[in-house]
């Protein structure tokens, strides 16, 4: 089976750097992708899609993008289970970023 995600859109927002529990540095970031397919008065949609990066590639992505920067990448899709603060049990379908350009 193959769980490979390739994508290129505008980032919604600065991305936000944070830290493992372990002291690894990872960032998350919404991408911003218009659909292929037209809809039928012309217009694209636009998907938001959240993205999780680690490391070097989370400290360099943090240093040279901003808001509305155009980027590519290049992961797999992941589901994460959380709890939320209320005790409830929530599930995020987010890419994990293997390569930034």
């Amino acid at each position: 089976m193959v769980n490979r995600v390739v994508l290129a859109g505008r980032l919604v927002k600065d991305p936000e750097l944070r830290k493992t529990s372990t002291d690894i540095s990872f960032a998350t970031f919404t991408l911003a992708v218009d659909n292929r397919m037209k809809n039928t008065d012309g217009t694209r949609d636009t998907v938001f899609i959240d993205c999780r990066v680690f490391r070097d590639q989370a400290d360099s992505l943090v240093k040279n993008t901003r808001k509305g920067s155009k980027i590519a990448i290049d992961g797999s899709l992941n589901q994460r289970n959380f709890e939320r603060r209320d005790g409830t049990k929530g599930k995020a379908i987010e890419i994990v970023v293997d390569s930034v350009t």
